[in-house]
Order: C-alpha cells, then sequence, then structure tokens
C-alpha cells in the first residue's frame, strides 16, 4: 500500500501554527515521518524542506526507505544541525519538549548558538497530533498484525494444559506468531496464570498452569513496527460458578463499551459505561484502570478511554478496549479487542471468539 508523505502533513501544520523550523530526535516521531527505523538519527523540517541525517550503519536503508525528505550521511548530528539550519538563515526551532534531555538541549544551544531552540510550542506535539489519526497504510499493518493474534490465540488453545510453564506459554506464543509474519521478536507479553491473573500485568517469575485456573494472555502481532493488542482469558480443566459470573460481567461490560464508541463521545464517557456495569454488578474498586488507550507505533499512545481523559474520540483514532475484575489474590479476568473509530461507530478488528473456553 501507498505510503503518505507525512512531512509534508507536518509542514501544512507548521505553516498554520507559523512554526519556522521543527527539531525530531526521538526514534518514534522520526521513524512516524520518515518511515525508517533508526537506532540514531536528527530529522530537521522547515516549511519549505527537510534532511534526514543518518550515520553510516542507516544510511543505506534510508536512502531505500524514506519518505518525504532527502537523507543525508553525518558522522555529527549536532554539528549537520547547526550546518543546516545556519545555512538556511533558520532563527527558531522547536523541540520534542516531552522528549529531550536536558544534556540534550544544553548541548543544541551550545553549537548552534545562532538559533533559538523555542519550548513556547512542542514539536512532539505537533507530531503527536498527527499520529492520532491513522492513515489507510498504518490501519493495513493493524489488521494484519491481528489477523495474526487470532490465529495465534486458536493455536493456543491447543497448547495451554496443566502442567505447562508460564514462560513456556509466552515462548509458543511468540515463536508461533513469528512464523505467521510477525516482527516483534521480544515476546514481551503477559501469559499469567491462576492467582497472578489478578494482577493486571502479571506479576514476576514463573508458574506452573494447574486444573481449574484462569490462564489470561495479553499480546499481539506487528507489522513494520505496529503492533496490535489483545487478551483473551481461558479456564483450564473446569470453571467454578464464580469464575464464571466473573467472566460474563466482563465481557457484558466489553461488549456495552464497543457499542458506545462513535465520533463525538469521550473516552471518559465509553470507560463510564463499562465501569458503571462492573461496579453495579458488586465489583466497585476491581477495575483500577483504565478501558483502553489509543496505539500506533508505540502500544499506548493518546487519547485514552479512561475516568479523566475528556477528549472527543475521531474517526481513524485506533482504541483498545479492555475492561477487568481483578480479585486479589484470588484471579481475574481481562478480554480485550481493538480497532478503529469510524464515521458512524466502532471497526472491531479483533474476531477471536469472547465466550469463557475451557482448555485441556
Amino acid at each position: 500500500m501507498e505510503r503518505r508523505n507525512r512531512i509534508a502533513l507536518l509542514q501544512d501544520v507548521m505553516k498554520r501554527e507559523g512554526v519556522e523550523a521543527v527539531l525530531v530526535e526521538s526514534a518514534v516521531n522520526r521513524r512516524y515521518l520518515t518511515y525508517v527505523d533508526t537506532s540514531a538519527g536528527a530529522l530537521i523540517v522547515t516549511a519549505e524542506d527537510a534532511v534526514f541525517l543518518v550515520d553510516f550503519r542507516y544510511i543505506e536503508k534510508a536512502r531505500k526507505e524514506c519518505v518525504g525528505c532527502e537523507v543525508m550521511l553525518c558522522p555529527d548530528f549536532t554539528v549537520g544541525i547547526q550546518q543546516f539550519l545556519s545555512g538556511r538563515g533558520v532563527q527558531e526551532v522547536l523541540i520534542e519538549r516531552e522528549r529531550i534531555s536536558l544534556m540534550r538541549y544544553e548541548e543544541l544551544t551550545g553549537i548552534c548558538t545562532g538559533q533559538r531552540f523555542s519550548t513556547d510550542k512542542s514539536a512532539g506535539a505537533l507530531i503527536e497530533e498527527l499520529r492520532k489519526i491513522k492513515d489507510p497504510y498504518e490501519l493495513s499493518c493493524f489488521r494484519l498484525a491481528q489477523k495474526i493474534g487470532d490465529e495465534a490465540f486458536l493455536h493456543m488453545l491447543d497448547v495451554i494444559r496443566p502442567g505447562r510453564m508460564e514462560s513456556e506459554l509466552k515462548m509458543e506464543l511468540g515463536t508461533y506468531m513469528v512464523k505467521l509474519g510477525s516482527q516483534n521478536y521480544g515476546m514481551n507479553f503477559i501469559t499469567s496464570s491462576g492467582i497472578k491473573t489478578s494482577l493486571p500485568h502479571g506479576g514476576s517469575g514463573d508458574a506452573q498452569v494447574q486444573k481449574g485456573d484462569f490462564v489470561m494472555m495479553d499480546f499481539g502481532g506487528t507489522i513494520d513496527g505496529y503492533s496490535s493488542d489483545m487478551t483473551r482469558t481461558v479456564a483450564v480443566g473446569s470453571v467454578t460458578d464464580e469464575q464464571r459470573e466473573v467472566y460474563e460481567h466482563v465481557k457484558q461490560a466489553q461488549l456495552k463499551a464497543l457499542a458506545a464508541i462513535k465520533p463525538g463521545v469521550t473516552g471518559q464517557a465509553v470507560d463510564k459505561t463499562a465501569r458503571d456495569y462492573i461496579y453495579g454488578k458488586g465489583y466497585t474498586g476491581c477495575f483500577g484502570h483504565g478501558l483502553g488507550h489509543s496505539l500506533g507505533l508505540e502500544i499506548h499512545e493518546n487519547p485514552r478511554c479512561s475516568e479523566i481523559c475528556t477528549e472527543v474520540l475521531r474517526p481513524g483514532m485506533m482504541m483498545t478496549v479492555e475492561p477487568g475484575i481483578y480479585l486479589e489474590g484470588r484471579f481475574g479476568v481481562r478480554i480485550e479487542d481493538m480497532g478503529v473509530v469510524t464515521e458512524d461507530g466502532f471497526d472491531n478488528m479483533t474476531h477471536s471468539d469472547k465466550e469463557l473456553i475451557v482448555v485441556g
């Protein structure tokens, strides 16, 4: 699928805001604007042109993959930045205020004495506002990543059995997704069992799956830096009436929240739909995290569906919906889907079964 010139989109914003130049050094914002994943580099954008400074390790890659700007080999980024800005007579530069260290700021201002590095506005904020609305290329990556996740979930239903270690499940899940085409080799997934499912992030250490446990899997595939995000909780061997009841409450809360998503509503309102249902069933205080979050090149992005996020949802925003009930020291349940806000509702990309499944 054709990749949009995102630097041109940023330049349009810069012209409207009266911004002379921006400096982008964070890896995620560099990658978003150029499409090139590098561990180091500097992107300088003016209203009329742009240059991506990279070292020898990435010059060939950047020349092949970069969209929308010149690529230049540069052994010293600070000197390269100074030369580019001075050569174009740039007076004021916006920096990524939220992502720059004090040491780096002092280094830049010490070398680039002819420019003012402004913190009145943030280059990062301008870019992250663009990142909120996903373009067709990004959506295609998410759909493929989630397809991998759905297929991996089906596979794991044949893998989860009493006696398996949580670490084994994590490795099997990650390895299988890589075989399907996922580009995430970190395998930083949650595969918790038993009482550890009462911890939203699964806690530490390893445990052996026992009959009667819930197993919670929070995971996703990755395509070109875009990771899907889903959670499913399954029972092993048997299930109690209480476990079944809690699971059903979480499922119903999620269904209500999914139905509430549409343009013009706030993340706070969507969160309230699920939270009121769970608390109304007698589980006040057992759902302590936000209902969901946006996602992109970072797995957690803004806006959020939470008790405090008043931002209005718009078409093109990717969101997760992941209510849970966590009973301290006993067990927990979470169900998570992800999808995109559309013109009239929500396109759920997650197709894995939400009914309670008992394996083994």
